[in-house]
């Protein structure tokens, strides 16, 4: 076993560490009262604002009581003009006791309105990043006869804060500077005693002069430390004849723990010689008991790569995570071992069968692709090729079953790696379905075996729509479809997976844009408005080569910005580096709408949800079944349409297939969906029918 060469590693020195740490902890006060400052001006900046608008309102509310009594509006005009003198009020409303309006005020620096002045009951405060809004009742004799409400812009509040923010950050920063040369003498102080006793060390260790004594100096701490380095020394020097035979028993005893290690030290995992007495027994016991055992190897693909560029100790990390993968994955009765390198031994020691090992590689095929990060946030993605072999069904002893494991993992290989293969016995069976479908789905779109169907989505903008009735369409979703002459129609639940898995969803996604465009282009001659969903694989976004594949077919098709969405799925979201959302970007300033499918049932952390350039949502469809049976069915449709809401996003149910889903969807706030409810996937004739048969929105934009 080679030895890590300690010599080569660097560690930062005690000085550096002291003056490190007391630097951050400078900074951490001086973030602290800087923070402190901010919030408690932020604080009184409210309770001041909050004040001077109740006491606006209340001026306001007496002196306009009159004109409310008589409804006299010219009046009520006039009182909020006195208005204009405060810079900061953008608009205020008086509203009778029925709700309509009798007076109102508009200034002429106004922007855009923060808020819909409505008339409420009682007194109303509502604070946003835009402006604040007061309702206030107007009282006359102690009964409400009306009520005034008002809007005002947070301009001079965040100027004021932003002086305070200038101020403590120049404070903190001029507290900092002058901590600076302070903590570097402190630290200089205490570390140089022990810097001299550093050299000692390090020239004992060079001359293995035993001799050499250290001169107490300094803190009592380091005298003692000397004190005790010297006794140290004195007690080499009477050891070092007996060195030589202490060295030869510690050889012998590292050897026999060595023989005894069963575990790898990198992943924690069980080690070769482990495994080795593990696939015995197993032989052993599946001859003895007239059963079976499987043997899956496991070499990653691209782990070379991962180390040579982000270096040894991130390769580490990956095989930690390796490991996590398999033993998460697989029962504990599962024998997972580590060989060597990048290569994984899995042993099933119980009466399995050939269907069995299939299913349990191609779950670890799954598992093992899905993108990995690391502790520094970069990711890294590597595959799998696995061979798996079944004793005694393709073996007769352990040898062979592992010569025939690895054989059929270098098949796997051959074969474009990221995927399993099951040795056979003179190779005579016929491949598993997988292994069918893998064959067959190579060449598929050039044999004319793909196509397109287009599920309509559709406004539900009205009782009148979400009853089912006369459904207003704005869209299509395109959606693939593969009928094999022999095996049938094969669900997309079943080879698109196989798919992404073998790399052919990149040619055929761009095939399926191309389609779906050119069919919409047609469309649009007799609604112009039309739009347009396409489902967009993760490996689509692997390469800036790619990215550029789908602008130019965008800007081929003539289509205008936003016609095209596309949808991601939600995985998506755990990849944001700067490298995922730039192709994002470049995506949607191509034109092309961006839409998360299934939102809520993966990944996505709504703290970095509103850094992707996302236009659309998608609520799963197992949230609309349980809509209408569960409340917490409800909670989470109403929480994904209110996520929409507030990053300026659509929001689109899926899989609506009753009125009453429908209905409770309106009632939430969800305007647009799809699903069986208003039609099944059609053809592209039946597609065509439709939008001659059925209303089309003409609002939806461009």
């Amino acid at each position: 076993m080679r030895k890590p060469r300690f010599t080569q590693l660097r560690r930062r020195s005690i000085q550096r560490q002291i003056t490190t740490l007391g630097l951050a902890l400078t900074a951490l006060v001086l973030a602290g009262f800087a923070v402190g400052m901010v919030l408690h001006e932020a604080a009184n900046r409210r309770q001041s604002l909050e004040a001077s608008m109740t006491t606006e309102a209340e001026i306001i509310g007496r002196n306009s009581s009159a004109a409310v009594t008589f409804a006299n509006d010219e009046e009520a005009n006039e009182i909020l003009a006195s208005l204009a003198a405060s810079r900061d009020v953008q608009q205020a409303r008086i509203f009778l006791p029925d709700g309509r309006t009798l007076g109102r005020y508009t200034a002429d620096r106004a922007g855009t309105e923060c808020h819909a002045l409505r008339p409420a009951g009682g007194q109303a405060w509502d604070l946003r990043w835009c402006g604040a809004a007061l309702h206030r009742p107007i009282l006359l004799h102690g009964k409400v006869v009306g009520t005034v409400a008002m809007e005002v812009s947070l301009a001079s509040t965040y100027r004021a804060l932003a002086s305070t923010i200038v101020v403590s950050l120049a404070l903190a920063a001029l507290a900092f500077g002058l901590s600076i040369p302070l903590w570097r003498r402190v630290a200089a102080r205490v570390a140089e005693p022990l810097k001299r006793l550093v050299e000692l060390t390090e020239r004992v260790s060079h001359e293995q002069d035993f001799r050499l004594r250290a001169t107490a100096s300094g803190s009592r701490e380091v005298d003692l430390l000397a004190n005790g380095f010297n006794q140290m020394m004195s007690q080499l020097q009477q050891r070092d004849e007996r060195l030589n035979h202490e060295l030869h028993q510690r050889r012998q005893a590292e050897v026999r723990l060595n023989d005894l290690a069963y575990f790898d030290p990198v992943t924690g995992l069980h080690n070769r010689h482990y495994f080795l007495e593990c696939i015995d027994a197993a032989v052993d016991r599946a001859a003895r008991e007239q059963g079976r055992c499987a043997l899956i190897y496991i070499d990653l693909d691209g782990f070379k790569q991962v180390n040579d560029t982000l270096g040894h100790d991130r390769g580490d990390e990956l095989l930690k995570e390796v490991g996590r993968r398999l033993t998460d994955t697989l029962r504990r009765s599962d024998g997972v071992c580590r060989l060597g390198g990048d290569e994984f031994a899995v042993i099933i020691d119980d009466d399995i069968h050939i269907a069995q090992v299939e299913a349990v590689a191609a779950k670890l095929v799954e598992v093992l692709a899905a993108p990995y990060r690391l502790s520094d946030q970069r990711g890294a993605q590597v595959s799998a090729s696995i061979g798996a072999c079944l004793y005694p069904d393709d073996a007769d002893d352990r040898d062979s079953m592992m010569r025939h494991a690895d054989s059929a993992m270098y098949r796997a290989k051959e074969r474009g790696k990221n995927r399993y293969w099951l040795y056979h016995a003179g190779g005579s069976e016929p491949p598993s379905r997988r292994q069918q479908l893998e064959q067959a789905l190579d060449g598929a779109h050039d044999r004319g075996e793909l196509h397109l169907v287009y599920q309509p989505q559709v406004l539900m903008a009205s009782a009148h729509d979400v009853d089912g009735n006369a459904p207003v369409v704005f869209g299509f979703e395109a959606l693939l479809r593969w009928r094999h002459p022999t095996l049938g129609l094969i669900s997309p639940v079943e080879f698109i997976p196989l798919a992404e898995a073998t790399g052919v969803i990149e040619p055929i996604g761009e095939w399926v844009l191309q389609e779906a465009s050119a069919r919409l282009v047609q469309w649009r001659k007799i609604h112009p408005r039309l739009q347009m969903s396409v489902n967009l694989s993760a490996r689509q976004l692997a390469s800036d080569e790619a990215i550029d594949r789908l602008i130019g077919m965008l800007a081929s098709s003539g289509l205008p910005s936003g016609a095209v969405e596309l949808e991601l799925t939600e995985s998506l979201l755990v990849d944001r580096t700067e490298l995922m959302l730039g192709r994002l970007g470049r995506l949607r300033s191509a034109g092309f709408g961006l839409a998360i499918d299934d939102f809520g049932t993966g990944y996505s952390s709504l703290a970095y949800l509103d850094s992707f350039p996302i236009t659309t949502l998608k609520i799963d469809r197992a949230f609309v079944r349980s809509l209408t049976g569960a409340a917490r069915g409800d909670a989470i449709a109403r929480a994904i349409v209110a996520i929409g809401a507030a990053i300026g996003a659509d929001v689109i149910a899926e899989g609506i297939e009753t009125a009453a889903q429908a209905h409770a969807l309106h009632q939430l706030g969800c305007r647009r969906g799809q699903g069986y409810l208003y039609a099944a996937p059609l053809g592209e004739g039946g597609a065509f029918e439709l939008l001659r048969a059925l209303p089309v929105d003409t609002e939806v934009p461009a």
